[in-house]
């Protein structure tokens, strides 16, 4: 049996590594959207990280797009998922379910997984399930981020849009994407942190940044790297 560990990495986030004596070389592949890596006995830590930093890029190429299937789970909070499934009472048709650790998505059994038109129905109703999660778990967050930085908006709103994660206007209030439920929170509270942040700068100037990076304790830079690069487990279009 091979020894399995996790790590994290910048830019590729968890990384299952699994050390195998007949390993020859390490090797890398997406797997559920996880990069798993193969590594042969005796190889060390160092140079994992020597070779996920020099194949980054070619990993990041081969990562496979979105797909959905039966018995996926979807993680929108602590202990709170879609789960994805499959039901036979309306074949052709694609069900929601609100439960109080997330939700339940169950797919017509005569639908075809890999065609386009279920995938984005599949998502559209992924999407509902979220949304109808997200105040009650956005808000408290974004509230206690809020406090802890001494940052007072006027008020918060969730926004229904996917691509525009956050925004702050003139007036002071915060509106947050419902979509923030499909990131890590560390993700979502760089976010969070960054709408805070134009409370007092409403630009992207030099000192805009320089508060940021104090609100995430100097890890603006590497954070809005690993957003950029972040593998999101829903569609976005």
């Amino acid at each position: 049996m091979p020894f399995v560990d996790v790590i994290h990495h910048e830019q590729l986030g968890t990384v299952v590594v699994s050390v195998r004596r007949n390993s020859s070389r390490l090797t890398a592949r997406w797997k559920s959207g996880v990069v798993n890596l193969n590594v042969p006995y005796g190889v060390g830590i160092k140079e994992i990280d020597r070779f996920l930093d020099d194949f980054t890029p070619q990993i990041l190429e081969k990562r496979p797009a979105v797909k959905f299937c039966v018995g996926m789970k979807i993680r929108i909070a602590e202990g709170m998922t879609i789960e994805i499934s499959s039901q036979s009472i309306e074949p052709l048709t694609v069900l929601g379910q609100i439960t109080p650790r997330g939700g339940i998505v169950a797919v017509g059994s005569e639908l075809p997984f890999d065609d386009p038109l279920v995938m984005k129905r599949i998502n559209s109703m992924i999407l509902k399930v979220a949304r109808n999660h997200a105040s009650s778990i956005l808000l408290p967050h974004a509230r206690k981020v809020a406090t802890r930085l001494g940052a007072h908006p006027t008020g918060w709103n969730i926004s229904k849009g996917h691509r525009t994660l956050g925004q702050c206007d003139m007036h002071g209030v915060i509106s947050l994407s419902y979509v923030l439920l499909f990131l890590p929170e560390d993700l979502r509270e760089y976010v969070i942190c960054h709408e805070l942040a134009h409370l007092l700068e409403m630009n992207h100037s030099s000192r805009f940044h320089a508060l940021l990076d104090s609100y995430l304790d100097g890890q603006e830079a590497a954070l809005t790297a690993r957003l950029r690069r972040y593998s999101w487990p829903i569609l976005r279009n």
